[in-house]
């Protein structure tokens, strides 16, 4: 009985062993391991979606300091190449400028509106070390202003639609002489001899002077103010141009 009890706990372990073999042989391991994969991926399947997600956090964060340096780094480049881009745009526009006007004057610096809220400056490529004040400021042939002072690359400049604008000599297109004032907020050509009535609708234009070229373009006559019995005559004008409209292609004459 005894040596029959043990006989039987040695046949189960020895049958299991056969049972494990012959499943083996029979591959349904496969099949088995497809059985608790598909019973274990409902678990799986977001647990290892979080790890891969934590892993790509982890990495963003270990590596943002790098990122940030980087961007830093990319920005002062940019910014370094649109100062550089610039200038040189700047120098082409004002090369242009000098071969337009070089035989129209015999000495100028191309300048650039930089100012313009109640202070009009202007700066340039070139060095303003020829510039002095009462210089005029032109756009190709029109009269805009004049210098009123130069501090380091910079000149402020006064123009014709001012108090402040200095009076300067001028001439109507059918040759009557004056002088150009701003007064009353409005411009004129004041203290012409009435014995040449002014033409409305005539254009002025400045007279050769020390610092003035001749033939700038100021504006043209819109409405006389004075009667023509008056020994001399004064008549408003509307300017031709003015720096409140931005215009290009700028020049302070240093040489008429």
């Amino acid at each position: 009985m005894i040596t029959s009890t043990k006989i039987n706990l040695l046949l189960l372990p020895l049958f299991v062993s056969i049972l494990l073999v012959t499943a083996g042989k029979l591959k349904v391991g496969s099949k088995i391991d497809s059985v608790f994969y598909t019973l274990l991926s409902p678990i799986s399947l977001p647990v290892s979606s979080l790890r891969l997600y934590t892993e790509k956090k982890y990495s963003f964060i270990k590596n943002f300091s790098v990122f940030e340096k980087q961007n830093r780094e990319q920005k002062n480049q940019l910014a370094r190449l649109i100062s550089e881009n610039e200038y040189l745009k700047q120098s082409i526009v004002d090369k242009k400028i000098l071969d337009n006007l070089k035989n129209s004057f015999r000495s100028l610096v191309p300048v650039r509106l930089v100012g313009s809220s109640g202070k009009f400056v202007v700066s340039s490529s070139l060095p303003l070390t020829n510039v002095l004040p009462g210089q005029p400021l032109v756009s190709g042939n029109i009269l805009l202003g004049t210098v009123k002072e130069i501090k380091n690359n910079t000149a402020t400049i006064t123009p014709l639609n001012s108090e402040k604008s200095p009076v300067f000599p001028t001439r109507t297109a059918n040759g009557q002489k004056g002088l150009y004032k701003f007064e009353n907020n409005r411009p004129e050509i004041v203290d012409v001899p009435s014995q040449s009535p002014i033409v409305l609708g005539d254009f002025v234009l400045t007279e050769p002077g020390e610092l003035f070229p001749g033939n700038l373009i100021v504006g043209k006559t819109i409405r006389l103010i004075t009667v023509s019995q008056e020994p001399l005559q004064k008549a408003e004008l509307e300017l031709y141009d003015t720096l409140d409209s931005s215009p290009d292609n700028l020049a302070i004459i240093t040489q008429p």
